[in-house]
């Protein structure tokens, strides 16, 4: 399972790091239109795994739904490079999330179904540490192969996926989603677990919302600011230095050493949270993560140095890394409703992406990279004062 995360993502990120440059190079379009084939994706990721938390819970071996979405997802992604105007990327590049919608939930329960909350976090890590350096080290291989030929990063995610297949088609199969009545018992070492999430669950959804929205920015709306500043010779290392690699790369390898750190500091949260459980219980993480990229927000728009790049993206890749674990420990920590609340949360994730993508493509389109990126703070406050009020309300309801 860990092998098949690791693939997934790996060809989700090959997909998610060429499309920019595919729609810039090949299609003459700017930051609204990539912003918008971003939104439009997480905003299909989103109602299906809306969708699906209602009826794959029902099904009898809910793997089937991962196998059929993985194949899904490939099978439409791969002709992205026939596309020829901008509502067919948009159909190409978005239509196949739906599939992704239907296999992560369905992955993450068949890892949610372990009964120790301890070992559960654990193997939410190794998975979540999986998917992570899927996209921690996919933009290394996707940049180049599409600098080389815009072909071959979907010719890649092509052959991945059906690696994936094969991985899915070699686990037990059988029903991943127990329901109380059906003869298992209330996991007795849940009880903490579940209380500690019954007010933070809904906070932590809101967080990966915002996280989740900064993540997409950074990926979607962003690289035109690199293949900018690459373009103008404006791009330095730090300060006023600019070596000869800058020279001697394209802005698509260049931007995937930004999304590579993007990624690997997501990994290191994920491995930290795992084995930790200081974190548990404590919204002040989350909002202390949220605020940190926030104010990266203000140097993305601001700065011409690589060097303060790489620093602000790994701020960002942290936070979403903090919030998405987070919110996926207190989504699962109910056996009876892992899976519906996993597809919520991947639901929450999805309309965080079409928020961030949407949002920060058009204020970049109209209001310049700069400035869109300076003003995001504003929203981010807004953010986790909505956070507080809901957990407010929570408790106040609990009581």
């Amino acid at each position: 399972m860990y092998l098949a995360a690791f693939l997934l993502d790996f060809s989700v990120a090959v997909g998610l790091t060429a499309m920019p440059f595919f729609v810039f190079d090949r299609l003459h379009g700017g930051v609204a239109l990539s912003g918008t084939v971003g939104a439009v994706q997480m905003a299909l990721y989103a109602v299906g795994c809306f969708a699906s938390a209602g009826f794959v819970s029902r099904t009898q071996n809910s793997l089937r739904w991962a196998l059929g979405g993985a194949s899904f997802f490939a099978v439409l992604f791969a002709v992205v490079p026939l596309a020829d105007t901008s509502v067919l990327c948009v159909l190409a590049a978005s239509v196949p999330f739906l599939g992704l919608a239907m296999a992560w939930p369905a992955m993450q329960a068949w890892l949610g179904q372990e009964p120790d909350p301890a070992a559960r976090a654990r193997h939410l890590a190794g998975f979540n540490t999986a998917t992570a350096f899927g996209f921690t080290l996919s933009p290394l291989l996707a940049g180049p192969l599409y600098d080389m030929d815009f072909r071959l990063p979907f010719l890649a995610l092509l052959a991945l996926c059906a690696v994936v297949v094969c991985l899915i088609m070699s686990l037990p199969q059988g029903n991943t989603n127990p329901r109380s009545g059906d003869g298992e018992q209330d996991r007795p070492r849940d009880t903490e677990a579940v209380r500690m999430s019954t007010g933070l669950l809904y906070v932590s959804w809101a967080a990966t919302f915002t996280a989740n929205g900064l993540f997409a920015a950074v990926r979607s709306v962003y690289p035109m600011r690199v293949k900018e500043l690459a373009a103008s010779g404006a791009l330095t290392l730090y300060g006023d230095f600019r070596p000869t690699l800058l020279d001697a790369v394209g802005p698509a390898t260049t931007y995937s050493w930004l999304a590579f750190l993007l990624s690997l500091s997501t990994v290191a949260c994920f491995v930290l949270l795992g084995w930790t459980r200081a974190w548990q219980g404590r919204i002040s993480v989350l909002v202390a993560g949220q605020l940190a990229a926030a104010a990266a927000f203000v140097l993305l728009g601001h700065t011409r140095s690589l060097a303060v790049m790489i620093l602000c993206f790994v701020i960002v890749g942290a936070n979403y890394g903090v919030c998405f674990f987070a919110s996926l420990y207190y989504s699962l920590a109910n056996a009876q409703a892992g899976h519906r609340r996993a597809a919520i949360n991947e639901g929450v994730l999805g309309a965080g992406g079409f928020a961030g993508g949407i949002g920060l493509g058009y204020a970049a389109q109209y209001a310049g990279i700069s400035m869109a990126f300076q003003w995001t703070p504003l929203v981010v406050v807004l953010a986790i004062a909505a956070q507080f009020l809901m957990l407010r309300m929570a408790d106040r309801s609990r009581s």
